[in-house]
């Protein structure tokens, strides 16, 4: 789907971190923007940094993403406000290091509900407004966590890999419907300046494995705008070979779960589950 300017995307997350950047790069593509986040301070900070050259309307509603009907409240706002919503960006989500045992159920609901339901509810609630209009595109931002484990990240594995499922199960549905209406994933892995992996470095100082690296965060913006106008299935922002890795994981198991510990992939979670407690 092409991107015009006048169109609308909603943006979940837009307050902080790499929600930032994907505001940024729709900004300057002329749309309007439907920013949602708890923090009503944060959207407020991010809407003014757009400058005076921003030619979209923007509009923050804060946000919890747990919250059902704070959800439909959400779509109602965007869609009583512009009529529609083009691209939906469901970026929000939670991140913990923490061995298992110690995590409290609630921790595993808020997870869960947040990563996971809050996407998938808010793409029920636009997508019968993209169908009716013709056009739409949904973009969920997942995680390298969501192709392949990640140690003392349980519940976070979880959630990104059921977004993952949740994505390419409904692109075949729309492929096979006939839609005008299609989705893709994005999978960062460790990313630097900010986002997860970066406020983990400053709380636990922990780094990246050498071998793997970071990517800058910037490259966020981009792929989320050429997901939608290349109409590509997935998005792996990592340095090295991680579809190779991915595979790997998937033919080679054991010889997989051997080169995590090898290159201890697992090195800087293990720091930040021993720091939270």
């Amino acid at each position: 789907m092409k991107l015009e300017a006048g169109m609308t995307a909603l943006v979940t997350g837009a307050s902080r971190g790499m929600g930032t950047h994907i505001v940024h790069s729709l900004a300057q593509r002329g749309l309007n923007l439907v920013l949602a986040a708890r923090s009503a301070e944060g959207l407020d900070a991010v809407a003014a940094g757009l400058g005076s050259g921003y030619g979209g309307r923007v509009l923050a509603v804060p946000t919890d993403m747990a919250d059902e009907g704070a959800l439909k409240a959400l779509a109602e706002t965007a869609l009583r406000e512009f009529g529609g919503v083009d691209v939906l960006v469901n970026n929000a989500g939670i991140e913990s290091a923490r061995s298992y045992e110690q995590t409290e159920p609630a921790e595993l609901r808020q997870m869960i509900e947040v990563n996971l339901l809050a996407p998938m509810l808010l793409t029920r609630l636009l997508l019968p407004g993209m169908l009716a209009r013709g056009r739409g595109h949904i973009v969920n931002i997942a995680s390298m966590a969501g192709l392949i484990g990640t140690a003392y990240e349980e519940p976070y594995n979880a959630s990104k890999f059921g977004l993952v499922g949740f994505t390419r199960g409904l692109r075949l549905t729309a492929q096979d419907s006939g839609w005008p209406v299609s989705a893709s994933v994005i999978c960062p892995g460790f990313m630097s300046g900010v986002g997860m992996f970066a406020d983990m470095e400053k709380q636990h100082a922990v780094s990246a494995p050498k071998l793997v690296g970071t990517v800058p965060a910037e490259r966020l913006g981009p792929a989320v705008i050429e997901a939608i106008e290349k109409d590509l299935p997935d998005s792996i922002l990592m340095k090295g070979t991680p579809r190779l890795n991915v595979a790997m994981s998937v033919l080679a198991p054991r010889f997989f779960e051997k080169l995590v510990r090898w290159l201890n992939l697992a090195g800087a979670f293990r720091t930040a589950a021993k720091g939270t407690r």
